[in-house]
């Protein structure tokens, strides 16, 4: 029997951090994004002896299945995860929770916030002697894992502590099962918020953590559609429209066609009508209803500005782009953030997020980079490109910061206040993997193959910086390239965060 071990203290009540791992969307906040597991099976909860079956993907599909029992559940104290069938002979995984033994040394109201930790895992692998040898590579494993999930544990739970708005309660998200919604979802139902899924097409799920609600075919609210997928889900009423009566205090759109591929007539069509159009007809829905949403965030992306190697943008000044700046990218954010006039129009408060590129291992170039490096290949591009970035995380607490704070409003630039070259992106990859092979791609042939993509998203050339959200001090994470990247794949041994 094997027995690892990670304890870890936070500057949290006891009872919010318990109360945050019995919340839906704990589990997938908790998962790591390099090494991804799914449920796809929930019946109960931890405090009444659930079962979950969760699948951990292999090659796109296939995987192992592995099912758990929640047993001894102990209030504000531990609950235990014990394998029912799986790929261990035998795992237990218990939660200790206890308050901070620097709570009675502390003389200052501020000790009895401290709580502490500890996951404490016994595990047995299969065929005796000879998976023993396999030991030191999951305890390494576990341990790139257990460290992750202690740091988001605090940071999500710093940032809902931090970031309050009384007013904001429920949510309604489009675009929601894309790289970033589908972490912004977790994010948001672990700090306590009513989330529902504003879906174009049927999710094959049977588990959600969110409501749904779906549009027809015309891109309107379809109230003829009853979603009964999520039964499993047993905090979860369903809802099958919404109406002028409706109530959501916030709305965040997300929607659109994704950028990569080739750029045809008809990829151009698809990318414009996803987010111009459909922006359009949410915000008339929007202006319609009885008792509009507080807030509204849509998204944008730092394309608005163009390419252009030498200035620096901010989103303080808009005189500082060149708003006659005619190529496919800037005009259609451009016309994307026209869209939400109708919003502002019906009093709404309205955020234009121009997000930069998004570093996470679950989604996006990262992602792409990573499943390369697999066969230990790092791809280096031959561009002295800028890149303006941010870390996921960051991100997810930035869109909570914009909904809870009445000042933030108009163009945000959802970026790190560090852009780099390209180059440099490259090299700290390099250095993280310890790649074996570095392979060359002049940047004219790349262009040659992926077309006019490619000039605005590789080559994208900007320097982008955060200047209202630092004005409005909100505090990034990760400002830090290296440790961004370190963080979402699990290559941080730092506990550590801001």
């Amino acid at each position: 029997m094997k027995v690892f071990t990670l304890k870890s203290e936070f500057d949290l009540p006891l009872t919010c951090l318990f109360q945050w791992h019995l919340r839906n969307g704990a589990f997938e906040r908790l998962n790591p994004p390099w090494h991804p597991l799914y449920i796809i099976f929930k019946n109960g909860s931890i405090d009444n002896e659930g079962i979950v079956i969760v699948k951990m993907p292999i090659i796109k599909n296939l995987g192992f299945k592995w099912k758990i029992n929640h047993k001894d559940y102990i209030q504000n104290k531990s609950f235990k995860d014990v394998q029912v069938k799986g790929i261990f002979s035998y795992w237990e995984h218990q939660h200790i929770f206890s308050t901070s033994s620097l709570n009675s040394l502390s003389s200052s109201s501020d000790g009895i916030n401290k709580s502490t930790l500890e996951d404490n895992i016994k595990y047995s692998l299969p065929f005796g002697p000879i998976g023993n040898i396999l030991s030191p590579i999951v305890d390494n494993n576990l341990s790139s894992m257990f460290k992750y999930r202690h740091r988001i544990t605090k940071i999500d739970n710093n940032a809902h502590l931090k970031f309050k708005n009384q007013n904001i309660n429920s949510i309604l998200i489009s675009g929601s099962s894309g790289f970033i919604g589908s972490s912004l979802i977790p994010f948001l139902s672990t700090g306590g918020y009513n989330i529902t899924r504003l879906l174009r097409n049927k999710l094959n799920l049977n588990y959600d953590i969110a409501k749904r609600i779906y549009l027809n075919k015309d891109g309107y609210i379809d109230n003829s559609i009853i979603d009964y997928n999520n039964k499993n889900n047993s905090s979860n009423t369903i809802s099958d429209s919404i109406d002028t009566n409706n109530n959501f205090d916030a709305i965040i759109n997300l929607n659109g066609e994704s950028i990569f591929g080739l750029w045809t007539k008809n990829k151009k069509q698809k990318i414009f009508s996803s987010r111009v159009k459909f922006t359009q007809s949410l915000c008339k829905d929007l202006a319609k209803m009885n008792k509009p949403p507080k807030v509204l965030i849509s998204a944008s992306a730092i394309g608005i500005y163009g390419n252009d190697h030498y200035r620096t943008f901010d989103d303080i000044d808009e005189n500082n782009r060149n708003k006659n700046n005619k190529d496919f990218l800037s005009d259609l954010c451009s016309q994307w953030e026209e869209a939400t006039d109708i919003a502002k129009s019906a009093g709404i408060r309205v955020i234009n997020l121009r997000t930069g590129i998004v570093l996470g291992a679950s989604g996006g170039l990262v992602n792409l980079l990573r499943n390369i490096n697999k066969f230990q290949i790092n791809i280096k591009m031959e561009s002295d490109t800028w890149l303006s970035w941010i870390a996921l995380d960051d991100l997810l607490r930035l869109i909570l910061f914009c909904i809870c704070n009445n000042n933030m409003r108009g163009p945000v630039n959802a970026v790190s206040p560090n852009y780099v070259k390209l180059d440099d992106f490259e090299k700290t990859l390099a250095k993280i993997w310890n790649t074996k092979i570095n392979f060359k791609f002049p940047k004219k042939i790349v262009q040659k193959i992926l077309g006019e993509m490619s000039k605005y998203t590789i080559f994208a050339d900007n320097k982008v910086t955060p200047r209202k959200l630092i004005l409005n001090n909100f505090d990034f994470i990760f400002e830090d390239l290296e440790s961004a990247l370190r963080h979402t794949l699990g290559k941080l041994n730092n506990l550590q965060v801001q």
